[in-house]
């Protein structure tokens, strides 16, 4: 039986006992009928995960004896999405997968054919779906560290906002790529030894011509993924895979 993994989010752990309360300890005792002497791996979501025995167990509150730390999963790349607002279950697909392969950074973009649209508390109730999203993933996944999920902006303002390397006339270091997914750029292929990926993947429909240019001048290459064209909840998760397999730890035993 798969030993199950607890977000504790902002939480330090450390060898001993833990207390801890809340939707945690209803997911563990109601959802995964778990008992005291089971093992359980409790995280951080960053970049700390311990593996520990349930002592106590009720319906509100769990102590658990952390005792060995985990092995750090996480990939040897940074991967930064710019993602584009999209509709429903396809927002969750992304978010889901995404984390599942690695992402470190999900900033959501407001762009020109972006049919959401969110404010207010309908957004704020959004955003906290968002982060369910990636925390069920991040458990299932096995990974130490949350993405972090940063809320909606303009295209131009996430531009200006990446900073230092991100300048539009100074040109990125050596490591870092930056990559437009558009089915008429050039097929992605791997390159020197990049360690740093931002990744700009548009709405249905894609991006408009004038978003594309100006993500050029800010240094992102326009690739693509063979002669097909992917949906929008498709192309991040292919881009993601492929950039695992070329650089990151697909291919490690």
């Amino acid at each position: 039986m798969r030993t199950p993994r607890l977000l504790l989010e902002g939480r330090p752990l450390q060898p001993g006992p833990c207390e801890f309360d809340g939707d945690a300890v209803h997911h563990l005792a109601r959802v995964l009928r778990r008992r005291p002497g089971d093992a359980v791996i409790l995280c951080d979501g960053q970049g700390t995960a311990f593996e520990g025995v349930i002592e106590m167990l009720d319906a509100k509150r769990c102590q658990v004896r952390l005792e060995q730390a985990c092995e750090d999963t996480e990939s040897p790349l940074e991967l930064r999405l710019g993602l584009a607002l999209l509709r429903g279950e396809r927002m969750d697909y992304v978010l889901q997968k995404t984390c599942e392969l690695g992402v470190t950074h999900i900033d959501l973009l407001l762009t020109e054919r972006v049919e959401v649209r969110l404010d207010g508390k309908r957004l704020a109730n959004r955003i906290k779906h968002f982060e369910g999203v990636l925390a069920h993933a991040f458990q299932q996944s096995g990974r130490t560290r949350l993405p972090l999920l940063s809320p909606p902006q303009r295209l131009a303002d996430w531009l200006d906002g990446l900073g230092g390397a991100a300048s539009r006339t100074s040109p990125l270091p050596q490591k870092q790529r930056r990559l437009i997914l558009d089915p008429k750029g050039a097929t992605l292929s791997q390159r020197d030894s990049a360690e740093s990926f931002t990744l700009a993947s548009g709405p249905e429909g894609g991006f408009e011509d004038a978003e594309v240019a100006l993500l050029a001048a800010a240094g992102f290459e326009r690739v693509r993924l063979g002669r097909r064209v992917l949906r929008a909840e498709t192309a991040p998760v292919a881009a993601l895979s492929v950039l695992q397999w070329l650089y990151g730890d697909f291919g490690q035993p």
